[in-house]
């Protein structure tokens, strides 16, 4: 604790600005196209089985020359640690084809454990069969957006209890973290799902996990725990 008040109290001397870029990302860039991701990067099938891996591909990407693709089986996990205080904004980028077909999602959990006990705090169905991004059980919709790279946003408050969910920069929701999805929930960032549910291809880049641009206690944090950073 002392440490980490000295490096906040230095920062704030240096006048710093936040690092906007500090924590974690994923552009799926250094990977073989055509490989699965399970056991890659952190990344694994639900409940650490393969059978659920989704695989890396040069069709599309934000930033080439990769993305990853959530189609049938897959329902690709990625956990994190340490993410209990604080400001933070998860971001992921996804291109849905004008020809997708079916229910496909994007949750954030704030408790994860293969094979155990698992608390979900963002959950958001993208459904061709009524054309809607919808935030499941608050039935919150937007209108899909086909054929293009979309920003999905969310803006976690640990420290108040809230998130804000963007979707094409339109928001889609503003609710409780803890209690968004199953309830009882911890302060905490756990893992992100991208889940394909059966349904045809949703393409993934470009995912990243930031502190909230200014906040110094989190700069802090992440200089104090060393920053994570996967390459």
């Amino acid at each position: 604790m002392k440490r980490l008040a000295a490096v906040v109290a230095m920062v704030a001397a240096a006048g710093l600005p936040a690092i906007s870029n500090a924590d974690w990302w994923e552009d799926f860039d250094s990977y073989e196209s055509g490989s699965g991701m399970h056991g890659q990067g952190g990344w694994k099938g639900w409940d650490g089985d393969p059978t659920w891996d989704a695989f890396v591909t040069d069709e599309w990407a934000h930033s080439p020359p990769n993305a990853v693709d959530i189609v049938g089986d897959a329902d690709l996990v990625h956990e994190f640690s340490g993410y209990t205080a604080g400001e933070w904004t998860f971001t992921a980028w996804q291109y849905i084809p004008e020809t997708f077909s079916g229910s496909t999602y994007f949750i954030l959990l704030n408790t994860y454990v293969d094979g155990g006990t698992n608390n979900w705090s963002t959950q958001v169905r993208f459904d061709s069969s009524i054309g809607m991004a919808e935030s499941e059980f608050d039935y919150s919709q937007l209108p899909l957006i086909y054929g293009e790279w979309v920003e999905l946003r969310v803006e976690i408050d640990l420290d108040a209890d809230v998130q804000t969910f963007y979707y094409g920069g339109d928001m889609l929701y503003s609710k409780s973290w803890t209690e968004g999805v199953s309830g009882g929930g911890a302060l905490n960032i756990g893992a992100v799902d991208l889940f394909a549910n059966g349904a045809t291809s949703v393409y993934y880049d470009d995912l990243s996990l930031v502190p909230v641009p200014g906040s110094l206690l989190l700069l802090g944090l992440g200089l104090a725990m060393g920053i994570r950073r996967r390459r």
